[in-house]
């Protein structure tokens, strides 16, 4: 589940939900308050999934949504193309998952992957 904080609490490597897509934080600077404003957080941070550069400015103050990323391991029960079915090392249920094409993982292959807002993102091999 999400939870929100305060734009001046986010720092490089905190994810946080812009424009509806989690993103990653890379950096956040503060400026000074004025004499009829508050301060302004400029937030710099990439889509995960898309890749995207995204940039926004917002009260220091002003609450913004942070997913929750669940990062898991699992290992590869069938793969069809780029489908795979996945069983999950800690619960051992198996749901199917998209592979990157680069991704030359074959069955009895373990994997890593993010679980974010029921959208999952596999990461790689398991080292």
């Amino acid at each position: 589940m999400a939870h929100q904080t305060q734009a001046s609490g986010l720092s490089s490597g905190n994810y946080v939900m812009i424009d509806g897509e989690p993103c990653e934080v890379r950096s956040v600077s503060m400026s000074s308050p004025g004499k009829h404003g508050s301060a302004k957080a400029k937030i710099k941070a990439r889509g995960i999934f898309d890749q995207k550069d995204r940039h926004l400015t917002k009260p220091g103050d002003s609450m913004m949504m942070q997913p929750d990323v669940d990062k898991k391991e699992g290992q590869i029960v069938s793969r069809e193309g780029t489908i795979a079915q996945v069983m999950d090392m800690d619960t051992y249920e198996t749901e199917e998952m998209e592979l990157p094409e680069d991704l030359s993982a074959g069955e009895g292959d373990q994997i890593k992957y993010w679980v974010i807002d029921d959208r999952v993102l596999v990461k790689g091999l398991k080292n």
